[in-house]
């Protein structure tokens, strides 16, 4: 199941403007990109792919020729010439708080003494109105998979752990890793306790490149 996954996503890599095929590494660049609902730096597309600053510039820029990003002059604060920011050419869909989550991390990582259980505190509190969105004969496993596919983690379920292909949060989980994954473990968890079956989960960041794994531990 997982294989034919992967032949499939291989199969709508996109081409370039000479008509080459994209590689794997620069189809996932891609998609990092395109699955953010704000600017991105090269610095957390870095970290959340694992590769070389210099190859994600390389294919970053490639893929700016290409027409499917665009660039813009990051307007912050400190000496030297700003970095770039880059965004997809067809604006993201999905959830608009990517660029609020990145400021709410950076204030609780500067001004809270316990910003881990504070984040998965908030969490839980955004877990609990999610929890009654779903229908009463869904699973806990269906519960939690779907509220990630609606939180745009593109996630696929290989029968065991959860894998989410898609960050939609790469800046400020690449800042604030601990923070960001404990608002999103808080969440899971209260869906978990609604659905009352004693189901469990661990949320893994960047397990591979561009890729995070949740370990669920539910009834079905």
């Amino acid at each position: 199941m997982e294989n034919t996954s992967r032949v499939d996503a291989a199969a709508r890599r996109r081409i370039s403007a000479t008509g080459r095929r994209h590689s794997t590494t620069r189809e996932m660049v891609l998609r990092m990109v395109e699955a953010q609902t704000s600017p991105v730096s090269v610095a957390a597309l870095t970290a959340a792919t694992g590769l070389h600053e210099n190859t994600v510039r390389g294919h970053l820029e490639q893929l700016r020729i290409d027409g499917y990003l665009q660039r813009e002059r990051h307007q912050g604060e400190g000496r030297g010439r700003p970095a770039w920011l880059w965004r997809a050419t067809k604006a993201a869909s999905g959830n608009p708080y990517a660029a609020l989550a990145t400021a709410l991390a950076d204030s609780l990582a500067r001004s809270d003494d316990d910003p881990v259980g504070r984040a998965r505190d908030a969490g839980r509190a955004w877990g609990a109105e999610i929890a009654g969105s779903h229908r009463d004969d869904a699973s806990s496993r269906e519960a939690v998979i779907e509220t990630m596919r609606e939180q745009g983690f593109a996630p696929y379920d290989t029968g065991g752990d959860v894998l989410l292909r898609r960050c939609p949060l790469i800046e400020a989980a690449t800042r604030h890793p601990a923070i960001v994954c404990a608002v999103h473990q808080g969440m899971i968890d209260e869906i978990l306790a609604a659905r009352g079956d004693g189901g469990e989960s661990v949320l893994h960041p960047f397990t591979a490149p561009g890729e995070c794994t949740l370990e669920l531990r539910v009834a079905g």
